[in-house]
């Protein structure tokens, strides 16, 4: 085939009518790029092993920065994200943005063999997405074997013009409730045994934001597990991720009603409901008013719908201001 030459295949007018052609389409380009999001969001997020203790067990534990749950990303929508993932874990890994749209954008989405290969050990890899036609609560988390046990977090859109654009009263305070699961068996031949066909794998305990609650408190003092300080009649959001592995879980507190707002960062008809059902990957936006009349204590309840026994169980307690003494762990009745 002839190399395509415009001076020698076509007339100077049409050449020079191509040319001007060409440089339209470059500007049109170059004012596409020029109108894309700046990086309004940066993170850094170093992934390794550190030694974790749970029911009376010290455990290595894959987590970002140190922390379980990982850090919580919070962009405006129509903004971008810029996260540089340091491997410093001995796993291959990805991170997913579960939920995302990545529009046009796919080979950020973070998923192993599909849009990446893994990032290996001591190595690195930068992610950037746009956040375009979403506001609500979605989430993060590692995408490689069954690393997403610990390595998660959540990930919050705000609306442009803030929380006064909500559709739904505006509360007094937004809280992320992460629910997880405590793995003492080593994630990777758990892992293993599922792609063998061992599907009677359960957790070893549930978690609400990393920590486990009082039915597995080895000293006995609650403030081990995750604390919900509220006050009074004052309105609540939480954005309920539900980061375990299989299970649904069934999110209570004693004594008040949810309002669900929205559900995998859509809004949604406003509903109550005593009982938030939640399966595995997905988020849940609740307004809760702290209304309850005073009551010894007060907790925020998760129990999974598998067989698990106690395992599938996790607390947190709700402190009001005037609730400062330490209580001790009551005995788990089913």
């Amino acid at each position: 085939m002839k190399p395509f030459l415009l001076s020698s295949s076509l007339p100077a007018a049409a050449a020079h009518a191509v040319v001007v052609v060409v440089a339209a389409i470059s500007i049109v380009v170059l004012s596409a790029t020029s109108m894309m999001p700046v990086a309004a969001v940066e993170h850094t997020f170093v992934v390794s092993q550190v030694k974790m203790t749970r029911m009376c067990k010290q455990i290595p534990v894959t987590v970002v920065n140190g922390q379980l749950p990982g850090p919580t990303i919070e962009v405006t929508e129509g903004h971008s994200v810029t996260v540089h993932v340091v491997n410093m874990s001995p796993y291959n890994l990805t991170i997913h943005w579960h939920g995302v749209y990545q529009l046009l954008n796919c080979w950020n989405d973070g998923v192993p063999m599909v849009t990446q290969r893994p990032i290996p050990p001591n190595a690195n890899f930068t992610y950037r997405f746009d956040v375009a036609g979403q506001e609500g609560t979605l989430w993060w988390h590692a995408h490689d074997a069954f690393l997403r046990a610990t390595v998660y977090g959540a990930l919050i859109i705000r609306p442009r013009n803030g929380a006064a654009s909500y559709p739904f009263p505006k509360p007094h305070k937004e809280i992320p409730i992460l629910i997880g699961e405590w793995w003492e068996k080593d994630l990777a031949a758990v892992d293993r045994n599922f792609t063998r066909g061992h599907y009677d794998e359960f957790s070893s305990g549930s978690t609400i934001n990393g920590k486990l609650g009082d039915l597995f408190n080895c000293s006995g003092v609650f403030e081990d597990g995750y604390v919900l300080d509220v006050e009074p009649g004052k309105t609540y959001l939480l954005r309920v991720i539900n980061a375990a592995l299989f299970s649904e879980y069934f999110i209570k507190i004693a004594g008040h009603k949810f309002t669900v707002v929205a559900a995998d960062a859509n809004y949604v008809t406003p509903y109550a409901t005593d009982v938030i059902v939640i399966a595995p990957g997905e988020t849940m936006d609740a307004l809760v008013i702290a209304d309850a009349a005073p009551v010894h204590r007060q907790v925020l309840h998760g129990r999974a719908a598998h067989p698990g026994a106690s395992a599938g169980h996790a607390d947190a307690r709700v402190r009001h201001p005037r609730d400062s003494a330490v209580l001790p762990a009551p005995a788990h009745q089913e």
